[in-house]
C-alpha cells in the first residue's frame, strides 16, 4: 500500500498533460466557454483540439464549428474564412443548419458582409433549399434595419425579394 501513493500521485500529476492534448477534452472545454460566452478562451480550445485530430475524429465537425463560431463573435472576417475554407474541404461534413448556425453568428455581430458570402456558399452548396432560401431571406430581412445598399444588392443579387416597406 506504501507503493501506491507514488503511483498515485503521479498518475495525478500526469492526469492535467493528458487532458492539454486530448481532443475530447479540449472540445467538451471549448463548447463550456462558448457557453459562457467567452470566445476568446472558446477559440483557443477548439483549435487545440483541432490540431490533435482529423476529419475522421468524431468531435471533429463539433470542434470545427465551434471554432467559427467563437471567431464569428471576435472576428467575423476570419469566422467566414475559416468557415467556407472547413465547407470547401470537407463538404461531406458541412449542412445547411452548418450555414445557419454561421451564417446568424455573423449576422448577431454585424459581419453583414462576411454573413452574405457565406449564405452564397451555401446556396451554391444546396441550390434548392428551402432552409437557406429562408436563412437568405432572414438576412435580408435584418439587412434592411442597417440600410446597407451594396449588401442589399448582393442579397438581391442572391434572389432575396423582401418587400421594400420597413
Amino acid at each position: 500500500m506504501r507503493h501506491a501513493t507514488p503511483l498515485l500521485l503521479c498518475l495525478l500529476l500526469l492526469t492535467p498533460s493528458c487532458s492539454e492534448s486530448d481532443p475530447k477534452v479540449l472540445t467538451d472545454s471549448g463548447t463550456a466557454a462558448l457557453g459562457s460566452g467567452d470566445a476568446a478562451t472558446a477559440a483557443k480550445s477548439f483549435g487545440a483540439a483541432l490540431t490533435h485530430m482529423d476529419a475522421k475524429h468524431p468531435d471533429f465537425l463539433r470542434a470545427s464549428m465551434g471554432k467559427c463560431q467563437a471567431l464569428a463573435r471576435q472576428n467575423p472576417m476570419e469566422a467566414k474564412q475559416e468557415f467556407l475554407d472547413l465547407a470547401r474541404k470537407h463538404p461531406e461534413l458541412i449542412k445547411e443548419p452548418d450555414y445557419a448556425t454561421i451564417i446568424r453568428e455573423l449576422v448577431q455581430k454585424r459581419g453583414t458582409s462576411e454573413a452574405i458570402e457565406v449564405v452564397e456558399a451555401g446556396m451554391k452548396a444546396f441550390p434548392n433549399s428551402m432552409s437557406m432560401i429562408a436563412i437568405r431571406d432572414e438576412v435580408g430581412d435584418e439587412l434592411k434595419k442597417s440600410q446597407d445598399p451594396a449588401s442589399m444588392d448582393k442579397l438581391k443579387g442572391l434572389g432575396y425579394t423582401g418587400s421594400d416597406d420597413q
